[in-house]
């Protein structure tokens, strides 16, 4: 079970000492939301942050792509050192164009999609990825409420994997909570990113301790 904490909700001017006690609580993975204010409404981070991190740390850089035509962004995180990165699959038609770039310089690839969208959108490119990332709230708004629905998405996707043998982790992502974590792990989620939850008070170690809490009951 891989925790990613999402840095987008931590208070950036504490970010050394926070990164140094997510080490301490034994997370390996950072979530790092990249957006543009036109795929969502909003702007996250970019390149040059990611290149930083990686300089600074030694976090495994899941970079989350929320912008149009991500094809003309990926090189950039493909040179900042991100180690995984995951783009969404109605931003572009040019899926295998972006699979094959970061095939050929070995990053990880996911492909997400919105509470909207089937998974019979994204089955044909299971086999090429090494994530799969299910929003459980409409991407790049704030205060977006957990959507049930979303866990049958989780569960189908656990079924094609362990059908076809396909090798992706199964992610999560959208006001994920000790509450809600609990039935997206039973459908098969096994990666699991928190921003909001995680760092709420700057309580971190605690929060981090009440999520993997509610998923080893």
């Amino acid at each position: 079970m891989i925790i990613a904490p999402s840095l987008f909700n931590s208070d950036l001017y504490l970010i050394q000492a926070n990164l140094a006690r997510l080490e301490k609580s034994g997370i390996s993975h950072l979530h790092i939301d990249v957006m543009d204010s036109h795929y969502v409404p909003i702007l996250g981070f970019n390149a040059n942050f990611v290149a930083n991190l990686k300089t600074h740390s030694n976090f495994i850089l899941d970079c989350h792509l929320m912008v149009e035509k991500p094809e003309d962004r990926v090189e950039s995180f493909i040179k900042a050192g991100a180690d995984i990165i995951t783009f969404h699959a109605e931003a572009t038609v040019h899926h295998m164009v972006i699979i094959n770039q970061l095939l050929k310089h070995n990053i990880k690839v996911g492909i997400a999609i919105n509470p909207g969208t089937p998974v019979e959108l994204i089955q044909p490119l299971l086999p090429f990825v090494d994530l799969v990332l299910v929003m459980t709230v409409n991407p790049g708004r704030a205060g977006e409420t957990f959507l049930p629905f979303t866990v049958e998405k989780i569960a189908q996707l656990s079924a094609l994997k362990l059908a076809h043998s396909y090798h992706y982790d199964i992610q999560v992502d959208g006001n994920i909570t000790d509450q809600t974590i609990v039935s997206c792990v039973n459908a098969g989620a096994n990666n699991i990113v928190s921003g909001g939850f995680i760092f709420n008070n700057n309580e971190i170690e605690h929060n981090i301790l009440q999520l993997t809490c509610s998923i080893s009951k």
